[in-house]
């Protein structure tokens, strides 16, 4: 499957009412200002956040930081340029698919999302007007969810190919065969858990 067909197919799953609009970029654009003021503090404090956690730094290898930092410059650029076309969106996509080689998993990619969205966040709301702050922060919480959905999936979906490639499967019989997996770990999980919830309701007693 081509880039350009899977970003479309991951956007379609999204919910129209969370993916920005080209109305939604020109009100971003309008402050420009702001995010580029705050484009170094971000891009530091993103790095800083990094390095200083062993989990987190151990899944970045090969680069040095000022190469790095370089990449996310620039993906701040464009993405704060709030140019929402089919061209954006499947460079997002691809950075799902060099995760995949890269191994960087989700929750990694999901957490500093979050922390860029409340870095911003808090600024916006000491700085404009709280109802201004709020129209503008709406606008960054769906371009937070579209971005993530279509790294997420274009992972997974990655993923997935790659293994019916290299498995020589029929994709319907690996899909199978990944469902009997999936059947065993949600009973697990369930005895897991009841197990859990009568030990404490014991303790409790």
């Amino acid at each position: 499957m081509d880039i350009s067909t899977t970003t479309q197919l991951i956007l379609q799953n999204i919910p129209v009412f969370m993916r920005p609009t080209v109305e939604d970029g020109q009100k971003l654009r309008q402050y420009s200002e702001f995010f580029t003021r705050y484009e170094s503090q971000v891009i530091t404090g993103f790095y800083d956040l990094i390095y200083s956690d062993a989990a987190a730094h151990a899944h970045i290898t090969g680069m040095s930081r000022q190469q790095r930092e370089m990449i996310l410059r620039e993906w701040y650029r464009v993405t704060m340029s709030a140019q929402f076309d089919d061209l954006y969106w499947n460079w997002q996509a691809l950075m799902g698919i060099i995760r995949v080689k890269h191994n960087v998993p989700n929750s990694a990619v999901l957490s500093m999302w979050s922390w860029i969205m409340s870095f911003l966040q808090e600024r916006l709301l000491a700085e404009l007007p709280a109802e201004e702050a709020q129209a503008v922060i709406h606008i960054l919480h769906k371009l937070h969810a579209t971005v993530c959905g279509l790294i997420i999936e274009s992972f997974i979906v990655t993923r997935q190919e790659a293994i019916t490639r290299a498995s020589g499967l029929n994709e319907r019989i690996l899909g199978r065969l990944v469902n009997i997996e999936i059947d065993q770990l949600v009973k697990q999980g369930q005895t897991l858990v009841a197990e859990q919830t009568q030990l404490r309701m014991a303790a409790a007693a």
